[in-house]
């Protein structure tokens, strides 16, 4: 039996908050036991945690999808590239963290890692999607601690190596390829760290200052009032605080940006900046991450993280207007703002995938179009909480740590959205609907 659509919401967060909980705790102990190898490392699946399908199909809840099979994962499963995403804890005299990637097929790849400094980040190691996995040097009785921690890079595709192990100071808060000792990477305090070149894995040793963001190889640095754009392969610098303009914002002289970290760890190509206006006002301003452009504002207060889509690179940000009402923003780099949508309540951004949004607004589940913010279906079903470039969904079940994988069906949704793969990005596979996969 499938929940319902408060239930859903209310499950997924309490399973969120009991994943980072889990997740914080060993993270900070750092000394849970594990091998003396250091560096993660793909191992045979074993046991997958995908299985046939028990639950029970409801159309009215499950629209535009037929159920394929079941998978029991201790986290929040997400997505990195074409793959599915999620592990599974130390249980029944196994001690290692396990890792575990699935797709449309089932289970794919297994990675196992130490659990006591528990950490991945999504990242894009040349044109390829890669997950980063942390391990460490715990010892097994627990008296010697951590001395050292190391990221690897691993395909999403296949968990082949892509490079580390590197070490590192400790886990990511979030915002990319940056990473903290334990436990103050694990706040909003600002921490020295390390940061480490997408391509290579290497650290990257910046003149500028404290790393803030990372996003597959473009980082910034520096500190809230005064900041650098690099490429983290090369060391150059792309722009800083200092040149950069408000676009159409009129600002008194002498008016710089500041960048608060608004919208979550993670913004995708997009920054928010926050100027003042010649009226004293503060104005979130949007910019293109790699360029410094302006792009546009965001209306409002956040009300919630960002949800970006890595496959058509729209960053999508919830706000709350003065007026009371809700807007939703879509905005690319290089093209601005897309679109936006008002709604008289909240609105809760699910997932993306297959050039859809998935969301709750003025009380219902509605599909979007990415491209232009159109309503596609509305009704009371519940929402995937990820969804992958081929438009396979993983549902959430009544039962904790139990999901469902569907396939989308062109029979039930014959307008199948365009997918469009930018240039680096390999064609390699197509979809149920004939449409290009984006690895």
């Amino acid at each position: 039996m499938l929940p319902s659509n408060f239930e859903m919401f209310e499950h997924i967060r309490g399973r969120t908050a009991l994943s980072i909980s889990l997740i914080a705790l060993l993270a900070v102990t750092g000394c849970l036991p594990g091998t003396e190898r250091t560096g993660a490392r793909r191992v045979d699946i074993g046991e997958p945690p995908t299985t046939a399908s028990q639950a029970v199909l409801d159309n009215r809840l499950f629209p535009g999808f037929e159920l394929a099979f079941e998978v029991r994962i201790d986290s929040t499963p997400f997505v990195v590239g074409g793959t599915f995403v999620g592990s599974v804890f130390p249980r029944d005299g196994d001690s290692q963290l396990s890792f575990y990637g699935f797709n449309a097929t089932g289970t794919i790849w297994r990675v196992d890692t130490n659990p006591s400094c528990v950490g991945t980040v999504a990242t894009r190691v040349g044109d390829e999607a890669a997950i980063v996995i942390l391990d460490s040097d715990a010892s097994q009785n627990r008296q010697g601690g951590v001395s050292i921690t190391v990221a690897t890079a691993f395909s999403a595709a296949d968990a082949e190596p892509l490079w580390g192990p590197t070490e590192v100071p400790g886990p990511s808060p979030g915002s990319g390829l940056i990473f903290a000792n334990t436990p103050k990477a694990l706040t909003n305090e600002r921490t020295p760290a390390t940061l480490l070149d997408a391509a290579s894995g290497a650290v990257v040793d910046g003149p500028v200052g404290m790393a803030l963001y990372e996003y597959h190889g473009t980082a910034l640095e520096g500190t809230a009032d005064s900041f650098s754009a690099i490429d983290s392969r090369s060391g150059d610098t792309l722009w800083s605080s200092a040149q950069l303009g408000p676009g159409f914002i009129d600002v008194n002289a002498g008016i710089s940006a500041r960048f608060d970290g608004d919208y979550g760890p993670s913004t995708g190509n997009i920054l928010i900046l926050n100027w003042i206006d010649s009226a004293g006002k503060s104005v979130a301003v949007l910019h293109d991450f790699r360029t410094g452009a302006a792009l546009g504002q965001v209306d409002g207060i956040p009300s919630g993280e960002a949800t970006v889509d890595d496959v058509t690179q729209t960053v999508l940000l919830t706000s709350q207007r003065t007026s009371g009402a809700y807007r939703i923003t879509a905005v690319r780099a290089g093209k601005g703002v897309i679109w936006t949508r008002d709604s008289d309540s909240p609105i809760v951004t699910s997932a993306t995938g297959a050039g859809v949004l998935y969301a709750q607004a003025d009380g219902q589940s509605v599909t979007m179009d990415l491209d232009t913010g159109k309503t596609l279906t509305s009704g009371k079903y519940v929402l995937p909480i990820a969804v992958l470039p081929d438009g396979t969904a993983l549902f959430p079940t009544n039962q904790p740590e139990v999901y469902t994988v569907a396939h989308p069906t062109e029979s039930r949704w014959p307008s199948a959205p365009k997918i469009r793969c930018t240039r680096t990005q390999a064609e390699s596979r197509t979809d149920s609907f004939n449409r290009p996969v984006c690895l």
